[in-house]
This record gives C-alpha cells, structure tokens and sequence, in this order.
C-alpha cells in the first residue's frame, strides 16, 4: 500500500496542509462511528466544531488547488462555484480523500486473507507464486559425490485491473457555505467504492476455497462442525503453511466453536464467550470474528457465509491479492447541464483481484 503520509505529500506538499488531511481522516472515522467528538485529552473537538474545520479545510483546499479565492466572489458565491477550474478543484480534493480513506478501512477487515498493492496507470500488478516444496535429502553411499540435483521455478500471476465510476450530484455550495457536511457526503461516496472491493476479495476467496480438496489424503473441505476436525485443520494448515493457523468466520459462525464435551461452564460475569459472542482461543487456535457487510444488491441481505469457518496463516503469503491502479480520479460535467446547478461530477477507481498463493486454507461448513 502506499504510505498515507506519502500519498498526501504527493498532492499537497505543505506540511500544515498535509496535516490537515490526516486530520480529516481522523474526523472521518470519528463521524461514521457516530462518535460525539474528534480527539482526545486535550486535542478533543466536539463533532459540531470538526464539522466547521473540515468544512473550512475543504474550502481553502479548493481555493489552493483552483487558485481562486472566495472572498473575491463573497456577494456572488454561486458564480465562484459555477467556474469550471473551482468545481474541478473540489473533485480533486474528494478523490485525494477517498484515497486516504478507502483502502485503510477495507484493509482492516480483511488483512487476514488479503494484501493491496499500488501501481502507477498502465502499470502491470504481478504476484510472484513462490513453490511451498522443500529440498528432499538424498541418501547415497560414500563413493558418491552427488545426490539428486534439486531446482525450482517460481510462478508468476498478473492481474487485470477495471475501471469502475461513481456518478454523483454534490451541492458543493452548500457545503462551501457550512449547510452540508463533507463527512456525510464522503461517507456515502466512500462507502459503495469499499463494498465492491470487499465483495471482490470476498467473491474471489469464497471461489478459491471452493476448489479445494473436500476428499482423499489432501482434504482441506469439511462438512459438519465437529472439535477432531477442527482441531486437525487448523494444525495441517499450520503445519504445511510453516506458520500457525487463525479461523475466520462472523460471529454466528464463530459462535459455534465450542468444546465437544458438553459439560462446560461459562461464566456470565468474565466469559468471553459472552462478551464477545464467541471463544477467541479455541484448542490453543486464535478464532476471528469477521466483521458482516451488507449486500447492498439484496434488500436485508449479508454478505460473508454465516455457516463456514475459514483457516488459514495470515503471516504467509496472502491468499487474494489486490491491485489498485493509480489515484481516485474526478471529472465534472458542464455547469449548465443541471438547471439546479449542483455538480455533477464522476469518480472513477481502478482495481482488480485474484486469487494467488503457494499458501493452504481450509474451511469447515457448519451443517
């Protein structure tokens, strides 16, 4: 991933500019965890003066970017938006903030399984697929000088990426003028751009687990929860993997990791099968709960499978790769298209994903 710091500076190279977009970040959080205030001790703001600050960055941003300045427009800030260089500006300045915000909330979900990469437009995102085999000894007698000759060759995986766009109208002179939070506006550009991309990691790990052995000596697919095969997944993906396993799964999932013998206790007051919903140490397995998403194309829907538990080693290489191509871009469209005069403009994002790996996984279906 590249460096948040070094991604700001590369748009921004004054460093109380650069500060100011890290403290968006910071409010952003704050606003979609519906938090009272930004910071702590004595750096706290309430939400209402965050609001107020963003809202003033945003707008200083626009004038450094455009290079124009709203006090020169104050008795007509309507005109000052309908410029052209104003309103591409403001497209700008959310494209260099979705790119702060985006993959650092997608990757925190999904870090266990899968691992970013940034390359430059045009650029070619490989995955080098390293062979997980080792050097077998070779037994031979004491007038022989050599044994069996051993060599590999790693494999190499290029993944594709696709342009995707979000088309928006954005009352930006509201919220030049304070009316309209940039925060709320960049939660819901922010967030269609991480859903598809966790839906793609997802889509892309769900194909990949599904092709594993579910028979034979090489099994790694389990129907039917049971404590012998969890226990026995989790050290084969160890111990094959050379690093130990996690289990992933939502909390329903996970709530059904439970000991095979039912004569166990839990304690109302310190289990944390009760405050957690789930066992977070399982037969010496730490067990993950999964964050559930909404699958926006079906009303009431979830995402994540709530009946399998995945394995894998996350200090391996990662399962599914992600390769995010250049910066967010903004385009604006002719002022005078819309007779309300808010702007429309299009985001455009380009990524693609796959499935590499030399590392194992595994997955229990709970039945």
């Amino acid at each position: 991933m590249t460096n948040e710091r070094n991604l700001i500076m590369s748009f921004a190279s004054n460093e109380d500019v650069a500060t100011g977009y890290e403290k968006f970040v910071e409010y952003y959080n704050a606003f979609k965890s519906n938090k009272g205030s930004v910071g702590v001790g004595d750096n706290e703001i309430s939400m209402e003066d965050a609001h107020k600050k963003m809202n003033a960055f945003f707008s200083s941003e626009v004038e450094r970017v455009a290079r124009r300045e709203m006090k020169d427009y104050k008795s007509n800030l309507m005109q000052y938006f309908q410029f052209t260089d104003v309103r591409e500006a403001a497209f700008a300045v959310v494209s260099i903030l979705t790119d702060l915000i985006v993959p650092n909330a997608i990757l925190k979900d999904v870090a266990p399984i899968a691992e970013f990469t940034n390359v430059g437009w045009g650029d070619t995102a490989k995955v080098l697929v390293k062979p997980r085999d080792i050097f077998v000894p070779s037994k031979i007698g004491h007038g022989r000088r050599m044994g069996v000759i051993h060599q590999q060759f790693a494999g190499e995986v290029t993944i594709p990426t696709y342009l995707r766009e979000v088309t928006v109208g954005v009352p930006f002179y509201d919220v030049l003028l304070g009316r309209y939070t940039l925060a709320e506006y960049m939660v819901k550009a922010a967030t269609g751009l991480e859903a598809q991309i966790r839906y793609d990691v997802w889509d892309a790990f769900e194909t990949a687990v599904g092709a594993l052995d579910s028979s034979g000596t090489a099994k790694l697919v389990y129907t039917g929860y049971t404590q012998d095969d969890f226990v026995n997944l989790a050290e084969t993906i160890g111990a094959w993997n050379q690093s130990r396993a996690v289990v992933l799964g939502t909390k329903t999932a996970c709530s059904k990791v439970l000991p095979a013998s039912t004569n166990y206790r839990i304690d109302l007051d310190t289990s944390s099968y009760v405050k957690n919903g789930s066992l977070r140490d399982f037969m010496g397995t730490e067990v993950i709960q999964m964050e559930q998403i909404a699958d926006y194309a079906t009303e009431f829907s979830v995402k994540l499978d709530n009946t399998k538990l995945y394995f894998v080693s996350p200090a391996q290489q990662k399962i599914i790769h992600v390769a995010m191509e250049g910066n967010t871009l903004g385009t604006v469209k002719d002022n005078k298209e819309a007779a309300n005069l808010i702007a429309t403009g299009t985001m455009m994002k380009s990524w693609g994903v796959a499935a590499a790996t030399a590392a194992l996984a595994g997955v229990i279906t709970i039945s």
